[in-house]
C-alpha cells in the first residue's frame, strides 16, 4: 500500500468519526465518553491485531518513555486542551484554525530530522489547504466574548502535541517499530488517562451499554484513521503531507453535514471546501 492510498483510507475515516461525533453530540453525550469509544474500541482492535500478525511487542526502556510522553501528553493531554481552548475560545473555529495548523510545522521539521522532500508545489498545497480550512472553520455570526483569553496558549498546546505526536510517531516507526505496536502501547496509556479523568468526574459508565451501537461506529472509524494515518505518517515522503490530508477533511465534513444535518452552507464555507479540493488535489499530483 503507498501513503496516498493510505492517506485516502485516513481521510475517510476521520470523515466517519466526526460524523459520528456529531451525531453523539446531538444526544448531549459528554465529550468525554466519545474521548473513550476512540481510544478504548481502537486498542481492542489493535490488541487482536498484534495477536493476529504475531507482532513482537517487546520494547527498549527509551522507546518504553517515549511511548508513555506520546500518551499522556501528546495524545491524552493534546486532546484536552483543544477541547477546552474550543470552548473558551469567542469562536470554536479560532481555535481548531490555531490547532489544526501543525501541519506547517511538522512539514517544515521534517525536513532537518527525517531528510524529507518538501517541494515549492507542495508548500503551495499545504498552505491552501490551511487557508481554506480556516475559511471552513472560522463562522463570524459565532463570535462573541471569550470566556478567557487562556484559550490561546491552550491552542498552542495542541498545536505543539499534535505536531510533535506526529513526528515521534515516525521516529519510533523507522527505528523499526510496527505502526499497529506504537498504536497498541500510545492507547494503553490514553486510556489509562481517560478512565482515570472519568473516575475523578465520578461519571456514570452506564451509557456506554445505552449507546453502544453509535459508540462502536466511533470506535470502529477511530480504528482506521489512526492505523492509515501512522502507517501512511511511515512511509509518506513528509509527515505533513499526511498531517494536510487529515486537516482538509474539515471540507468533506462541511458538505455532509449539510446533507445530513441540514447545516448552513455559506459561501464563505463553499470556497474553503473549493480551495480544500484543489489543495488536495494539487498535494497529491505532485508525487
Amino acid at each position: 500500500m503507498d501513503w496516498i492510498l493510505a492517506d485516502l483510507l485516513m481521510f475517510l475515516c476521520s470523515v466517519a468519526v466526526y460524523l459520528a461525533v456529531r451525531k453523539t453530540a446531538l444526544n448531549k453525550i459528554s465529550p468525554q465518553f466519545n474521548n473513550l469509544a476512540m481510544f478504548a474500541i481502537p486498542l481492542i482492535i489493535f490488541a487482536i491485531g498484534d495477536v493476529l500478525t504475531r507482532q513482537n511487542m517487546h520494547v527498549g526502556v527509551s522507546q518504553a518513555l517515549q511511548l508513555l510522553v506520546a500518551g499522556a501528553i501528546l495524545s491524552y493531554l493534546g486532546n484536552a486542551m483543544s477541547m477546552v481552548s474550543i470552548d473558551l475560545a469567542p469562536n470554536a473555529g479560532y481555535s481548531l484554525v490555531i490547532s489544526k495548523s501543525y501541519v506547517v510545522l511538522t512539514s517544515i521539521l521534517a525536513v532537518p530530522l527525517f531528510h524529507a522532500k518538501l517541494t515549492a508545489q507542495a508548500v503551495t498545497a499545504i498552505a491552501l489547504i490551511v487557508v481554506s480550512s480556516a475559511a471552513i472553520m472560522i463562522t463570524p455570526k459565532q463570535a462573541h466574548k471569550a470566556k478567557s483569553a487562556a484559550w490561546v496558549p491552550l491552542a498552542l498546546g495542541s498545536f505543539i502535541c499534535w505536531a510533535f505526536l506526529s513526528l515521534m510517531a515516525k521516529h519510533l516507526e523507522s527505528e523499526g517499530m510496527p505502526t499497529i505496536v506504537f498504536l497498541t502501547y500510545l492507547f494503553i496509556v490514553a486510556n489509562a488517562c481517560i478512565l482515570i479523568e472519568m473516575k475523578a468526574k465520578r461519571m456514570d459508565l452506564g451509557i456506554v451499554v445505552t449507546m453502544f451501537w453509535p459508540f462502536t461506529l466511533i470506535g470502529i472509524a477511530a480504528a482506521g484513521f489512526n492505523f492509515f494515518n501512522f502507517y501512511a505518517i511511515h512511509i509518506a515522503p513528509n509527515v505533513g503531507y499526511v498531517n494536510a490530508t487529515n486537516t482538509a477533511s474539515i471540507g468533506a465534513v462541511t458538505v455532509l453535514s449539510v446533507l445530513l444535518f441540514k447545516d448552513e452552507l455559506t459561501k464563505q464555507k463553499l470556497a474553503g471546501v473549493m480551495g480544500v479540493i484543489g489543495g488536495l488535489l494539487l498535494l497529491f499530483l505532485c508525487h
